[in-house]
């Protein structure tokens, strides 16, 4: 979501000219916006389901080290060093597969969580700039791309882009 959160933010400085004193500033909570949506919704169910059958894999390669390391352990006082060994080796090699595809997993749903949300978030800070356009905002700005002491509600822009959103892109 970080990456969303960037994207939009580069979004609405390239689209919006923010001058030197900006006197009615929005913000945009843009995680929240792409994930309320209801196309944002449906894109992140298609995610879920594209993720559950790799998740259900890890999970499995975790139980089997896990039944491996109880073995190892119930092993190292009765079995031979030879089996011990053997054990220890295979443990290993399970723990290795299983980082391995932890690690692949989290890019690839990295880049599928972007493939997936890319045009949402592209969608959401459209909305976001024809609404500050059109009502005279100076600069909007992303919710917790930086840190703030305080926003006034009325600044918060988020629903209203949600609402709009909502309406411009109806999801069937």
């Amino acid at each position: 979501m970080q990456l969303i959160t960037r994207s939009v933010l580069v979004f609405l400085t390239i689209c919006g000219t923010v001058p030197t004193f900006a006197g009615n500033v929005g913000f945009l909570d843009a995680e929240r916006a792409v994930a309320t949506v209801k196309e944002g919704q449906r894109q992140l169910q298609a995610l879920e389901a594209w993720s559950n059958p790799r998740r259900q894999e890890l999970e499995a390669m975790r139980d089997r080290l896990t039944e491996l390391n109880q073995q190892l352990n119930s092993q190292r006082t009765i079995a031979s060093a030879e089996a011990i060994s053997k054990l220890e080796s295979e443990f290993v090699e399970a723990q290795r597969t299983f980082e391995d595809a932890g690690r692949a997993f989290n890019r690839e749903l990295e880049s599928k969580q972007n493939e997936f949300l890319a045009q949402v978030a592209s969608q959401v800070g459209n909305i976001a700039s024809e609404y500050a356009a059109a009502n005279g905002f100076d600069a909007v700005f992303v919710l917790n791309a930086q840190p703030l002491v305080y926003v006034a509600e009325g600044a918060d822009i988020t629903d209203i882009v949600i609402q709009t959103y909502d309406e411009k892109h109806p999801v069937d």
